[in-house]
């Protein structure tokens, strides 16, 4: 009788299920695919799914059905994209601007990446203020000064050991992005808290207790707490900015009398991200959005920029004559005051584009259909893509591509000098990365030193790409360190 009663609720929920998603396989039936099992879709494509075993199966899915596929998981499609054509069409339109990063939620609701369509180009112009011409070179010499405290970490390693780079970079860099964005220096515990959250939710993705949110709720009870408590930690010091420069400002207007405690605001010769944010005195940006703004740019900026440079180091360290030929290029380019001239260093620059391109920190871009994406394309002619479809772009596959870059697999700077090819790392369209100029700025800024002073040396084991949120390695960012015997001056 249990058996019967089981079998006759399956079968309804999944003729349910069949109807409620009738149009939508009507309008993709020519895509190919995964088979679907009645209710459960292609759930074993993803159950087998691992951060160590995502490039491998990746590949061999694209290999099999295409680049423009369809993969059901009960009555959700998914719809993997590793073609170029069709990835600019969708990221360059102006109607399909929602990114469906269901997973971070809790934690960046109400910042740039999740904020509603409406909000986005004011949003960005707002990021994009920060790097005003009245305010960037605060933040070049903010960028000059962590550069400097990365490098005095990293003497102490240069004796030739082997080492995991990425302990002494991300540190580095999260302290950059706080206080780029707060404008502050955090506090052990506050680095502690969105270090561990970070990790927290790289442990979390690609994970079937993370499939939605019901799940996560029911399966990891004690992680779900933790998140909370973090996030709740993060807000708290971000309240509490918000509060002070608050009362700072009626102080200023002599609204607030002396005697209200008011704490300091710590000294900075720069404009803040939360001092923007504040000064546009939008009616509808609430504190948990400027929470949510500062949340989302210090995870996007520690985890994109210290990705990126740990994949830019080693990569130098394996291939010699890019390293002698940037150190040259180092050389002719340091001013008197031992710093750069950043605009005179293009080869580091196409260094760090064929570094982004073979290893772009964030290999999936999100979006997710509020209504019917019509298409044309060269080769498939024209269709269109039904509304809830959740597509994900794969840019490690895109930008490896062996029909756009001659040689893709292989790590060529020289591309990226003259009239380089497309970069799609920090996307396209009306929600790229506002922030791209600057991230140069910054990668620039902390490899300068490090190369200039010290030997990249390939020891150690190779990278094992995995993918927890971020692209990553495995068994961490090996390499070793040997001072030059020589410090040039010009």
């Amino acid at each position: 009788m249990i058996l019967t009663t089981t079998f006759v609720c399956f079968c309804l929920a999944s003729a349910f299920n069949y109807f409620r998603t009738r149009r939508q396989r009507l309008m993709i039936r020519t895509l190919k695919g995964p088979f679907t099992w009645p209710l459960m879709g292609a759930m074993h494509k993803l159950l087998l799914l691992s951060p160590k075993n995502f490039f491998k199966r990746n590949t061999e899915y694209l290999t099999k059905y295409g680049s423009l596929t369809r993969c059901w998981v009960f009555h959700r499609l998914f719809i993997p994209l590793a073609d170029l054509e069709l990835s600019r069409q969708l990221l360059e339109s102006e109607t399909h601007l929602e990114t469906g990063y269901e997973l971070m939620k809790d934690w960046l609701e109400g910042g740039v990446l999740m904020c509603q369509p409406d909000q986005w180009q004011k949003r960005h112009g707002l990021i994009s203020g920060l790097f005003g011409n009245g305010n960037l070179e605060q933040l070049m010499e903010l960028c000059r000064q962590q550069a400097e405290k990365l490098y005095q970490k990293l003497v102490d390693q240069a004796d030739q050991k082997v080492f995991n780079i990425w302990e002494l970079v991300a540190p580095n860099v999260l302290e950059l992005m706080v206080r780029t964005t707060c404008g502050a220096n955090p506090s052990e515990e506050y680095a502690k808290n969105l270090a561990n959250l970070a990790e927290l939710y790289r442990q979390r993705f690609l994970s079937l207790q993370s499939a939605n949110r019901f799940n996560y709720w029911l399966s990891s009870p004690l992680m779900r707490r933790r998140q909370n408590r973090l996030i709740r930690r993060l807000n708290e010091v971000h309240q509490n900015l918000i509060a002070r420069h608050q009362k700072q400002n009626k102080l200023k207007n002599g609204l607030v009398l002396v005697e209200d405690n008011l704490e300091p605001l710590p000294q900075k010769w720069h404009e803040s991200l939360l001092d923007i944010l504040l000064k546009s005195r939008d009616p509808e940006l609430t504190a948990e959005e400027i929470c949510g703004e500062l949340n989302t740019c210090n995870y996007l900026g520690y985890l994109l920029c210290s990705s990126a440079l740990c994949f830019a180091l080693v990569t130098i360290a394996r291939n010699p004559s890019v390293q002698q030929r940037c150190w040259e290029e180092l050389r002719l380019a340091q001013n008197k005051d031992q710093g750069w001239d950043l605009e005179k260093l293009p080869y580091l620059k196409a260094v760090l584009q064929e570094t982004l391109r073979l290893y772009p920190p964030q290999v999936i871009v999100g979006r997710q259909f509020k209504k019917d994406f019509p298409y044309t394309h060269s080769i498939v002619g024209d269709g269109e893509l039904p509304f809830g479809s959740e597509i994900y772009i794969n840019l490690y596959e895109l930008q490896r591509n062996e029909n756009r870059y001659s040689n893709a697999n292989h790590f060529d700077p020289e591309r990226f000098l003259g009239s380089s090819p497309e970069l799609l790392s920090f996307s396209l369209g009306p929600r790229c990365c506002p922030a791209r100029n600057f991230s140069f700025t910054i990668l620039k800024t902390l490899l300068a030193p490090i190369i200039s002073q010290f030997e990249l040396l390939p020891y150690g084991d190779e990278l094992r790409l995995d993918l927890r949120l971020i692209l990553g390695s495995s068994n961490g960012f090996q390499l070793a360190l040997r001072p030059r015997k020589f410090v040039y001056n010009t």
